[in-house]
């Protein structure tokens, strides 16, 4: 397998769990960052249209949703991620 190491005492290879953890730690971090980051591009065109009074009653809801998916998304704990469902694209 991908994670594994030499054990010299018994002289054969084992599963490194560390290696593996530390590695599905570091791709939940990624996917929690890139979630973020893409709910925030969402986000930032339809606080504007809210922010200047211009919003349809379409994109108030879908500001709405999306901030919450985001608050979702940042609750997620990395160590056993279970990831929210992102908002329908209604627009």
């Amino acid at each position: 397998g991908e994670y594994q190491k030499w054990d010299g005492k018994a002289k054969v290879w084992v599963k490194d769990e560390a290696a593996e953890k530390a590695a599905q730690l570091r791709q939940a971090e990624e996917t929690k960052n890139r979630l973020l980051q893409i709910a925030s591009e969402k986000i930032a065109p339809l606080q504007d249209a809210v922010d200047l009074d211009e919003a349809t009653d379409k994109e108030k809801a879908s500001l709405l949703a999306w901030r919450k998916y985001r608050v979702q998304v940042n609750r997620v704990d990395t160590l056993k991620p279970v990831w929210p469902e992102k908002p329908a694209s209604s627009l």
